[in-house]
């Protein structure tokens, strides 16, 4: 018997999103798929989706004392298709990823791209006919060598949940953002989901803007009712919309989604100084002790959001413990964990960025 010779360079795996125009239908059915994606900036070869199926293997009646093959049952149907990714935070991959995970998108101008939970604008529920790019869900193209006829195609792909972190040592200093990918439509067929897919569409190249920490113009948070400058060392933000799966078609694919809850949750480090310590009037420690809502903005770029690489986070935070103490070279630095609350009008999270782009362009 040979053997084969071929070797697979792990840094030929790829994946590329691609806005959908029908929830959960391939975008291109056929067998050799056309379809332009958006190859995303990947930090590490992205693994392959997990098929979150039916699988039953158990001992039946009358088969003696160990399984028969003919008794395993696989079933596609109702499963879900969930998958990790990590990558940098360009212009489309930001606002596109917090679309997916937000479900709600506000553009104006040339164009600003926002995105807020707020108890009230984000769906609760998607399915059906998509407008203008709104409930926003792709088709996720995962292909492992570029080989032809190697690649899987998933249908019905939102975020279930997204991290968004910077810190000044890491990455040199650029964003990040990471999460999981989610799919209701986990029963291969040739219109939706389905493997062994040669992706032979003219792919649209990552882009090389990234958004830069030393390029902050606000880091500000309130502490004892005072709004001050905050020497920032790293931030992460991580929304979790609960997405799970509505219904079953005639192939067994979800009929829609519900989200469920909006938890937004993350942690501060910053320097220990005259501004933020545990005397009077800058206590840290007071402000979680009395449970104060603390406003958070983190500005990149001037502020105006005008041109790609900048964007604006501002959020509504409670600590959700005791602050505690980073001790390095460089200081004493706090470490504060957070949630975002809705506090009054005040959207508990909101994140505003700039692409000249409309979301049915992704």
């Amino acid at each position: 018997m040979a053997i084969s010779l071929r070797v697979a360079p792990q840094q030929t795996a790829r994946i590329g999103l691609k806005a959908e125009t029908t929830f959960g239908a391939g975008i291109d059915s056929d067998a050799t798929d056309t379809t332009n994606y958006l190859i995303q900036p990947s930090l590490s070869p992205p693994p392959p989706p997990t098929w979150n199926t039916f699988r039953e293997s158990r001992l039946t009646a009358g088969r003696g004392t160990v399984k028969n093959a003919a008794d395993t049952i696989v079933n596609q149907r109702g499963g879900t298709i969930t998958m990790p990714f990590d990558m940098y935070a360009t212009p489309r991959t930001l606002a596109q990823h917090c679309l997916l995970v937000g479900q709600e998108n506000g553009q104006s101008g040339a164009i600003l791209h926002e995105m807020e939970i707020d108890g009230s604008s984000n769906n609760t529920s998607i399915g059906g006919t998509i407008s203008s790019g709104l409930p926003h869900s792709c088709n996720l193209m995962w292909d492992p060598t570029g080989s032809s006829g190697e690649g899987t195609r998933i249908g019905g792909v939102v975020v279930s949940d997204l991290n968004i972190a910077g810190d000044v040592a890491s990455n040199n200093g650029n964003l990040v953002i990471s999460g999981n990918y989610f799919s209701g439509f986990s029963n291969p067929i040739a219109t939706g989901t389905v493997n062994e897919v040669d992706f032979n569409g003219t792919m649209v190249a990552s882009e090389t803007t990234y958004y830069q920490m030393h390029n902050m113009s606000t880091k500000t948070l309130t502490s004892d009712d005072d709004v001050s400058d905050m020497i920032l060392k790293s931030f992460n933000f991580n929304i979790a919309n609960g997405v799970t799966r509505i219904g079953h078609n005639t192939n067994g694919d979800a009929e829609g989604y519900a989200f469920t809850e909006y938890v937004i949750t993350g942690n501060l480090v910053i320097k220990y100084d005259d501004e933020f310590d545990y005397g009077a009037a800058n206590n840290v420690l007071q402000d979680f002790l009395d449970g104060d809502t603390l406003a958070l903005a983190i500005n990149i770029g001037d502020g105006t959001v005008s041109s790609e690489g900048e964007c604006n986070i501002a959020a509504q935070i409670q600590y959700t413990g005791t602050p505690g103490l980073d001790f390095g070279e460089d200081g004493i630095y706090h470490n504060l964990p957070f949630e975002c609350v809705q506090n009054s009008s005040t959207e508990a999270f909101k994140i505003t960025s700039f692409k000249n782009e409309a979301v049915t362009v992704w």
